[in-house]
């Protein structure tokens, strides 16, 4: 096991890699300049005001998801690369390319040191924020490797990446601002099984298939994950519900549910989840 640098990373001509979709993405943006185009052409036609206020709204639409398509083509944007020896695994997501690049950001595994793989199936039930009282469903696949050795060094690279602060970015008008999107595609929270959140593109069975070759692929697992009610739960119960729930990236659900379980501020919420998220997972 090595941790490197992104700028460490050994590419290869032969190398497969698995990354978001840039084709995905650009569509879905393409699409949204299309209708907010529309709204204000359609407004100053057919001299319709309402459309003035849609295409307001898919401008800022557009503004707000600029990012997820731009660092679709930023040459960080992958997960994971296999060669002849091995794979790495980038454990900082793709759209968080603006941390210092000297950090260690990906982990390298040689074939020998993962025990086996498989795909898990989740079916997760998180509390709609917008909606009080009820739920939302999500339904996620990922890839767990079993790394049976010493993984100490990894769960403290993978602990230190989800305490990053933001960083500072001059901005074209002028300003500075800071971005930090709490997107955490790699974690560990059970070692010895180092779990990847698989949303990307050749699909995850296609990474299982070329990885037979060098390590036992077990069957697919399916969970369901209910972090919508937890009122029924001891709070030690609760609050490992709600540090999960952060540390796969959803704050503001883990905050909400705080709230609706403690009764909370909402600054009282926010220091809570922060600071279930300082307890790291030990390796």
């Amino acid at each position: 096991m090595r941790l490197l640098r992104l700028q460490d990373v050994e590419i290869g001509p032969s190398d497969r890699v698995f990354r978001h979709s840039r084709i995905l993405g650009l569509i879905l943006w393409l699409v949204e300049i299309a209708g907010m185009v529309a709204s204000f052409y359609y407004a100053y036609t057919a001299k319709f005001v309402i459309g003035y206020f849609f295409g307001v709204l898919l401008l800022l639409f557009v503004l707000g998801t600029k990012r997820y398509v731009t660092a679709r083509f930023h040459p960080s944007n992958w997960l994971v690369r296999m060669n002849d020896t091995g794979v790495f695994i980038q454990y900082r997501s793709y759209l968080n390319y603006e941390l210092p690049p000297d950090d260690p950001s990906v982990v390298f595994l040689s074939f020998g040191e993962i025990a086996s793989a498989h795909l898990l199936k989740e079916r997760v039930e998180v509390p709609d924020p917008a909606k009080p009282g009820q739920t939302n469903t999500q339904f996620l696949r990922y890839v767990e490797l079993e790394i049976p050795g010493n993984t100490s060094a990894l769960v403290s690279a993978l602990n230190a990446e989800s305490g990053e602060s933001a960083p500072v970015v001059k901005r074209w008008y002028g300003g500075s601002s800071s971005t930090l999107y709490q997107d955490y595609p790699v974690t560990m929270t059970a070692p010895p099984f180092l779990r990847i959140r698989w949303n990307v593109i050749p699909r995850a069975k296609a990474f299982l298939e070329a990885l037979r070759p060098y390590t036992v692929i077990s069957d697919t697992v399916s969970l369901t994950h209910d972090f919508a009610h937890l009122q029924s739960l001891s709070r030690d119960a609760q609050q490992e519900q709600l540090r999960e729930l952060a540390a796969r990236g959803q704050t503001v659900n883990a905050i909400y549910t705080a709230r609706k379980l403690y009764g909370c501020s909402l600054e009282e919420a926010k220091e809570m989840v922060d600071s279930l998220r300082s307890n790291k997972v030990s390796g």
